[in-house]
């Protein structure tokens, strides 16, 4: 263990934040570790996440070759090789290989494909959510619809208050015959 292992485990004790060492594959792909050397861990880096490097060969901006034996633990790292190595293949080799079935995908485009799925997923989440709020809208509005229709219809409706003051007025009746002494009151008083 070296001085630098030493001082990023006491800072982790100590919860103080590790520096990571981070590099870039030839695609422009953010690894991140400890430190690139073998035996560390080393990580993808996608929208904030880390995903262990699945195994594999991987190229490196400085021209570099990372080399992950297990899923997100380095092998080596190595030099890239000027030409590749030639070999003399016979021709049932040749054979062989065109039988044989396509390798399943490359280091690099594992990678590449789990950033995209990601990606992806992060906006089929958003479209989830998008629809879930319009249909929300879409129910707000005809609960709106529907008051506005009560609305107008109550203010269609005449109202009639009740006034209890309000008394009906009587009519005026006829004086039918007057008393003898009514009469002798109202000569006196019209004189």
């Amino acid at each position: 263990m070296n001085a630098k292992e030493q001082l990023n485990k006491v800072r982790t004790m100590l919860g103080l934040d590790v520096k990571l060492e981070q590099m870039k594959l030839d695609n422009g792909t953010v690894l991140e570790a400890e430190s690139f050397e073998a035996g560390k861990e080393v990580f993808v880096i996608a929208e904030g996440d880390k995903i262990p490097v699945p195994a594999g060969e991987y190229s490196l901006e400085d021209g570099k070759v990372l080399v992950v034996a297990e899923d997100g633990i380095i092998g080596e790292v190595k030099e890239m090789a000027d030409e590749p190595e030639t070999e003399e293949v016979e021709d049932q080799d040749l054979e062989e290989e065109a039988e044989a079935p396509a390798e399943a995908a490359t280091p690099k485009k594992v990678v590449e494909s789990i950033s995209k799925e990601l990606h992806f997923e992060a906006i089929a989440e958003k479209d989830a959510e998008i629809e879930a709020l319009k249909a929300k809208l879409t129910e707000l509005s005809e609960v709106k619809e529907e008051v506005e229709k009560e609305n107008v219809e109550l203010s269609k409706v005449e109202v009639f208050k009740h006034n209890p003051e309000a008394q009906p007025k009587a009519k005026a009746t006829k004086k039918v015959g007057l008393s003898k002494m009514s009469k002798i009151y109202n000569i006196i008083n019209n004189k």
